[in-house]
């Protein structure tokens, strides 16, 4: 009985989950295929790894376009990760961590959407303004007095621009600014 449960509620989610696609983004890549698939690691000097993935590539009539895809990794000279990412097929940026080289998460972002304004496929691939992506964005800071890094700033973005509501946080959590973009 548990087993049965589990398989219907595995189903339940996967058909009721919230995707960040809209329609007429999924319906327009629906039949884009990658035609090759690069996995990747380039070091420093040192032999340390500086960053690390997959590439995808895409051919529409005469035009190529590569994307990263899946998980992303850039590191420090030290090996300390600098940045963990995934990517989908199409090099839409899902979610993203930032660090310092000391190990502190310095910004986290979170997509939320992703939407297109074409209806063409080659211009989708050649024109990144094309797509826009909503993402929930976090700052942080580090702060010598708690000896930790805090929760500063955080939003939505559409790119790298603010919209909405953005809070803004002193170093002891207290909320102590609220701004309208």
């Amino acid at each position: 009985m548990k087993f049965i449960s589990t398989i219907i509620f595995t189903v339940f989610i996967t058909f009721f989950s919230f995707s960040q696609y809209s329609k007429e983004y999924e319906i327009l890549t629906e039949k884009l295929i990658a035609t090759d698939t690069l996995n990747f690691e380039e070091l420093y000097k040192n032999g340390e790894i500086k960053e690390k993935g997959t590439v995808l590539t895409y051919k529409v009539g005469d035009y190529s376009a590569d994307y990263y895809y899946g998980d992303y990794y850039q590191y420090f000279r030290n090996g300390q990760v600098k940045m963990k990412a995934k990517f989908d097929r199409f090099g839409n940026l899902l979610s993203q961590k930032c660090y310092l080289n000391f190990g502190g998460l310095c910004s986290e972002s979170t997509t939320l959407e992703i939407d297109t304004e074409t209806t063409d496929l080659e211009e989708l691939l050649r024109v990144d303004e094309k797509t826009k992506v909503i993402s929930n964005d976090k700052f942080y800071n580090y702060s010598m007095k708690l000896d930790s890094m805090y929760l500063k700033k955080e939003g939505k973005m559409i790119g790298n621009k603010k919209i909405g509501v953005w809070k803004i946080y002193s170093r002891t959590g207290e909320l102590i600014d609220e701004k309208q973009y």
